[in-house]
C-alpha cells in the first residue's frame, strides 16, 4: 500500500488538489497503480468548448474572455482526471500565445487550447508540428506575414530557443535559415486563417545545422525532433527538464534528467511514458520535491474553488488574475510564466489576500461556516484546516489558535468576524501556498 502522504503529494502536483476520495482510493494500491490511474485521462471523455467561444465576436471580446477563463478554470476544478488540464496549462505556458497581445480572437485561442488538451500526453513532435500552424501562434510570433522578401525571425528563433532546444544549441545562421524555411506559412489579415502561399515562400537553398537544401518549415521541426539524433536528444533533455521543473521542483540533477530523457527518447518523444517514469521516480517523493513548489495563482484559485465550493466565476479570476500575477490565456511574454519566487512578492500576495477574502464572503452567502463560532477555538482551527485540505505545522496551527482566541476574547457576542478572519488567514498560510 502507498503512503497516503505520497499520494496526496502526487495528486496535488498532477490534479491541482488532493481530493479526499482520490487519496483514500489510491492509497489502497501502489504508487505505480496510482500513477496509471492519474494518467488515464480517457475517463474525462471528450471536452467540448462552449459554442459561444468558438466564433470570433469583436463586439463581445471581453465577455468572451471572461467566459473562456471561467470555463477553463472550471474544467480544472471538475475534471475526473485533472492531469489533462494541468498539462494543457503546461503547454499553454510553453508554446505561448496571448489573447490580448496579438490574436484577440476567442475562436483561435480556443482552438489552440483544444490542441494542447487533445495532444497533452501524445507525441511531442506531432504537437510541435500542429502548434506551428495554429493561427494563434502564427499571429503571436509574426509568422502570419513571414515572406521571402523580408524573412521574420521571431517564430524561428523561439522555436529553437524556447520551444525545442534551448540557448546555445543553434547559431544565428540556423535561425535565419529556419526563418526562410517558414516563409509563406502565413495567416493573413483579416481572417488570420492558416494558408501556405507558395509565391511568398523562399525556395532557395538554406543551410540548417550544416545541411544545405531547400528546407521547408515543417522540415525544420522534423530535423530537430526526428532526423538529427544529436539535436533530438538535446530537445528530449530540454523538455524533460521543463516538465520536471513544472511537476516536481526546479533543479533536478543532470543524472535524473538524462535518465528520464532516455525514456522519452526510447518512446520517440511520446509524452505519456515520460510522465509515467517521472511520477514513479523516488525523487518525486523526496522532501525537496514535496517542499519545492509554490502554487501558481491559477492553482491557488482552483484549490480555493474546490475546497470552498465557491465557483471560479465568483472568484473572478478573469480579472483578479492580473492582481495575483497570472492571467489565464495571457502569459507575460513568449518565455511564459516564471515559477516559485515570482509569485511571492508584495503585489501578488496582496492579490491572493483579496481573492481569499472574496472566497470567504461568498462562503458566507451559502452558510459555508456558520457553525465555526459554536465549537472551541482548537476545534474551529482544525475544522478549517480539514476544509482546506491542510496539514498544518505546529507553528502555523499555534499562530491561528492564538489569533482566533484573541479575537473571540475581544468580542462580547458571536459575530461573523472571527470565523471570517480565521478562514482568510488559513487561506494565506504557507501550507496553502504550497503545491
Amino acid at each position: 500500500m502507498a503512503d497516503p502522504a505520497d499520494i496526496a503529494h502526487l495528486l496535488r502536483r498532477t490534479e491541482f488538489v488532493a481530493r479526499p476520495d482520490r487519496v483514500a482510493a489510491l492509497s489502497a494500491g501502489t504508487i505505480a497503480q496510482a500513477v496509471d490511474d492519474i494518467l488515464d485521462i480517457a475517463r474525462n471523455g471528450a471536452t467540448t468548448v462552449p459554442a459561444g467561444l468558438t466564433v470570433a465576436d469583436p463586439n463581445r471580446g471581453w465577455e468572451q474572455y471572461v467566459a473562456a477563463a471561467d470555463w477553463w478554470l472550471g474544467e480544472m476544478v471538475a475534471k475526473p482526471r485533472p492531469l489533462q488540464e494541468k498539462l494543457t496549462l503546461f503547454w499553454h505556458g510553453h508554446f505561448t500565445s496571448s489573447w490580448w497581445d496579438g490574436i484577440g480572437r476567442s475562436d483561435y485561442m480556443m482552438r489552440q487550447n483544444q490542441l494542447y488538451r487533445e495532444l497533452s500526453m501524445g507525441n511531442f513532435r506531432t504537437l510541435t508540428q500542429r502548434m506551428a500552424l495554429e493561427p494563434a501562434m502564427l499571429v503571436y510570433l509574426n509568422n502570419a506575414e513571414n515572406v521571402a522578401a523580408a524573412p521574420n525571425q521571431n517564430f524561428a528563433r523561439e522555436l529553437l530557443e524556447l520551444f525545442t532546444l534551448g540557448v546555445g544549441n543553434y547559431t544565428e545562421d540556423d535561425v535565419l535559415a529556419a526563418a526562410r524555411a517558414w516563409t509563406g506559412h502565413n495567416a493573413p489579415w483579416p481572417t488570420f486563417a492558416y494558408v501556405f502561399r507558395p509565391t511568398r515562400h523562399d525556395n532557395g537553398n538554406k543551410t540548417f545545422f550544416g545541411t544545405t537544401k531547400n528546407w521547408d518549415g515543417p522540415d525544420i521541426i522534423n530535423e530537430i525532433l526526428r532526423d538529427n539524433a544529436a539535436k533530438k536528444l538535446i530537445a528530449a533533455r530540454y523538455i524533460t527538464r521543463k516538465l520536471w521543473d513544472f511537476f516536481a521542483h526546479p533543479g533536478g540533477s543532470s543524472t535524473l534528467i538524462n535518465q528520464l530523457a532516455d525514456v522519452f527518447m526510447a518512446n520517440d518523444l511520446e509524452i505519456a511514458p515520460l510522465l509515467r517514469a517521472m511520477f514513479n521516480r523516488p525523487e518525486f517523493y523526496s522532501a525537496t520535491a514535496k517542499q519545492g513548489l509554490v502554487r501558481t495563482p491559477i492553482e491557488y484559485a482552483v484549490a480555493l474553488s474546490f475546497h470552498t465550493r465557491v465557483s471560479i466565476s465568483d472568484l473572478a479570476m478573469s480579472w483578479m488574475g492580473e492582481r495575483l500575477g497570472q492571467s489565464v490565456f495571457n502569459p507575460p511574454n513568449v518565455a511564459g510564466w516564471k515559477p516559485n519566487a515570482a509569485w511571492l512578492n508584495t503585489s501578488a500576495i496582496s492579490g491572493r489576500a483579496q481573492m481569499a477574502r472574496r472566497a470567504v464572503w461568498k462562503m458566507r452567502e451559502f452558510g459555508g461556516y456558520n457553525d465555526l463560532n459554536d465549537v472551541s477555538v482548537d476545534a474551529a482551527v482544525d475544522r478549517v484546516a480539514a476544509m482546506l485540505g491542510l496539514t498544518l505545522s505546529a507553528t502555523t496551527r499555534n499562530a491561528l489558535v492564538a489569533a482566533q482566541q484573541a479575537e473571540r476574547s475581544a468580542q462580547t457576542w458571536k459575530s461573523y468576524w472571527s470565523p471570517t478572519n480565521l478562514l482568510t488567514m488559513a487561506m494565506l498560510t504557507p501550507e496553502f501556498h504550497m503545491a
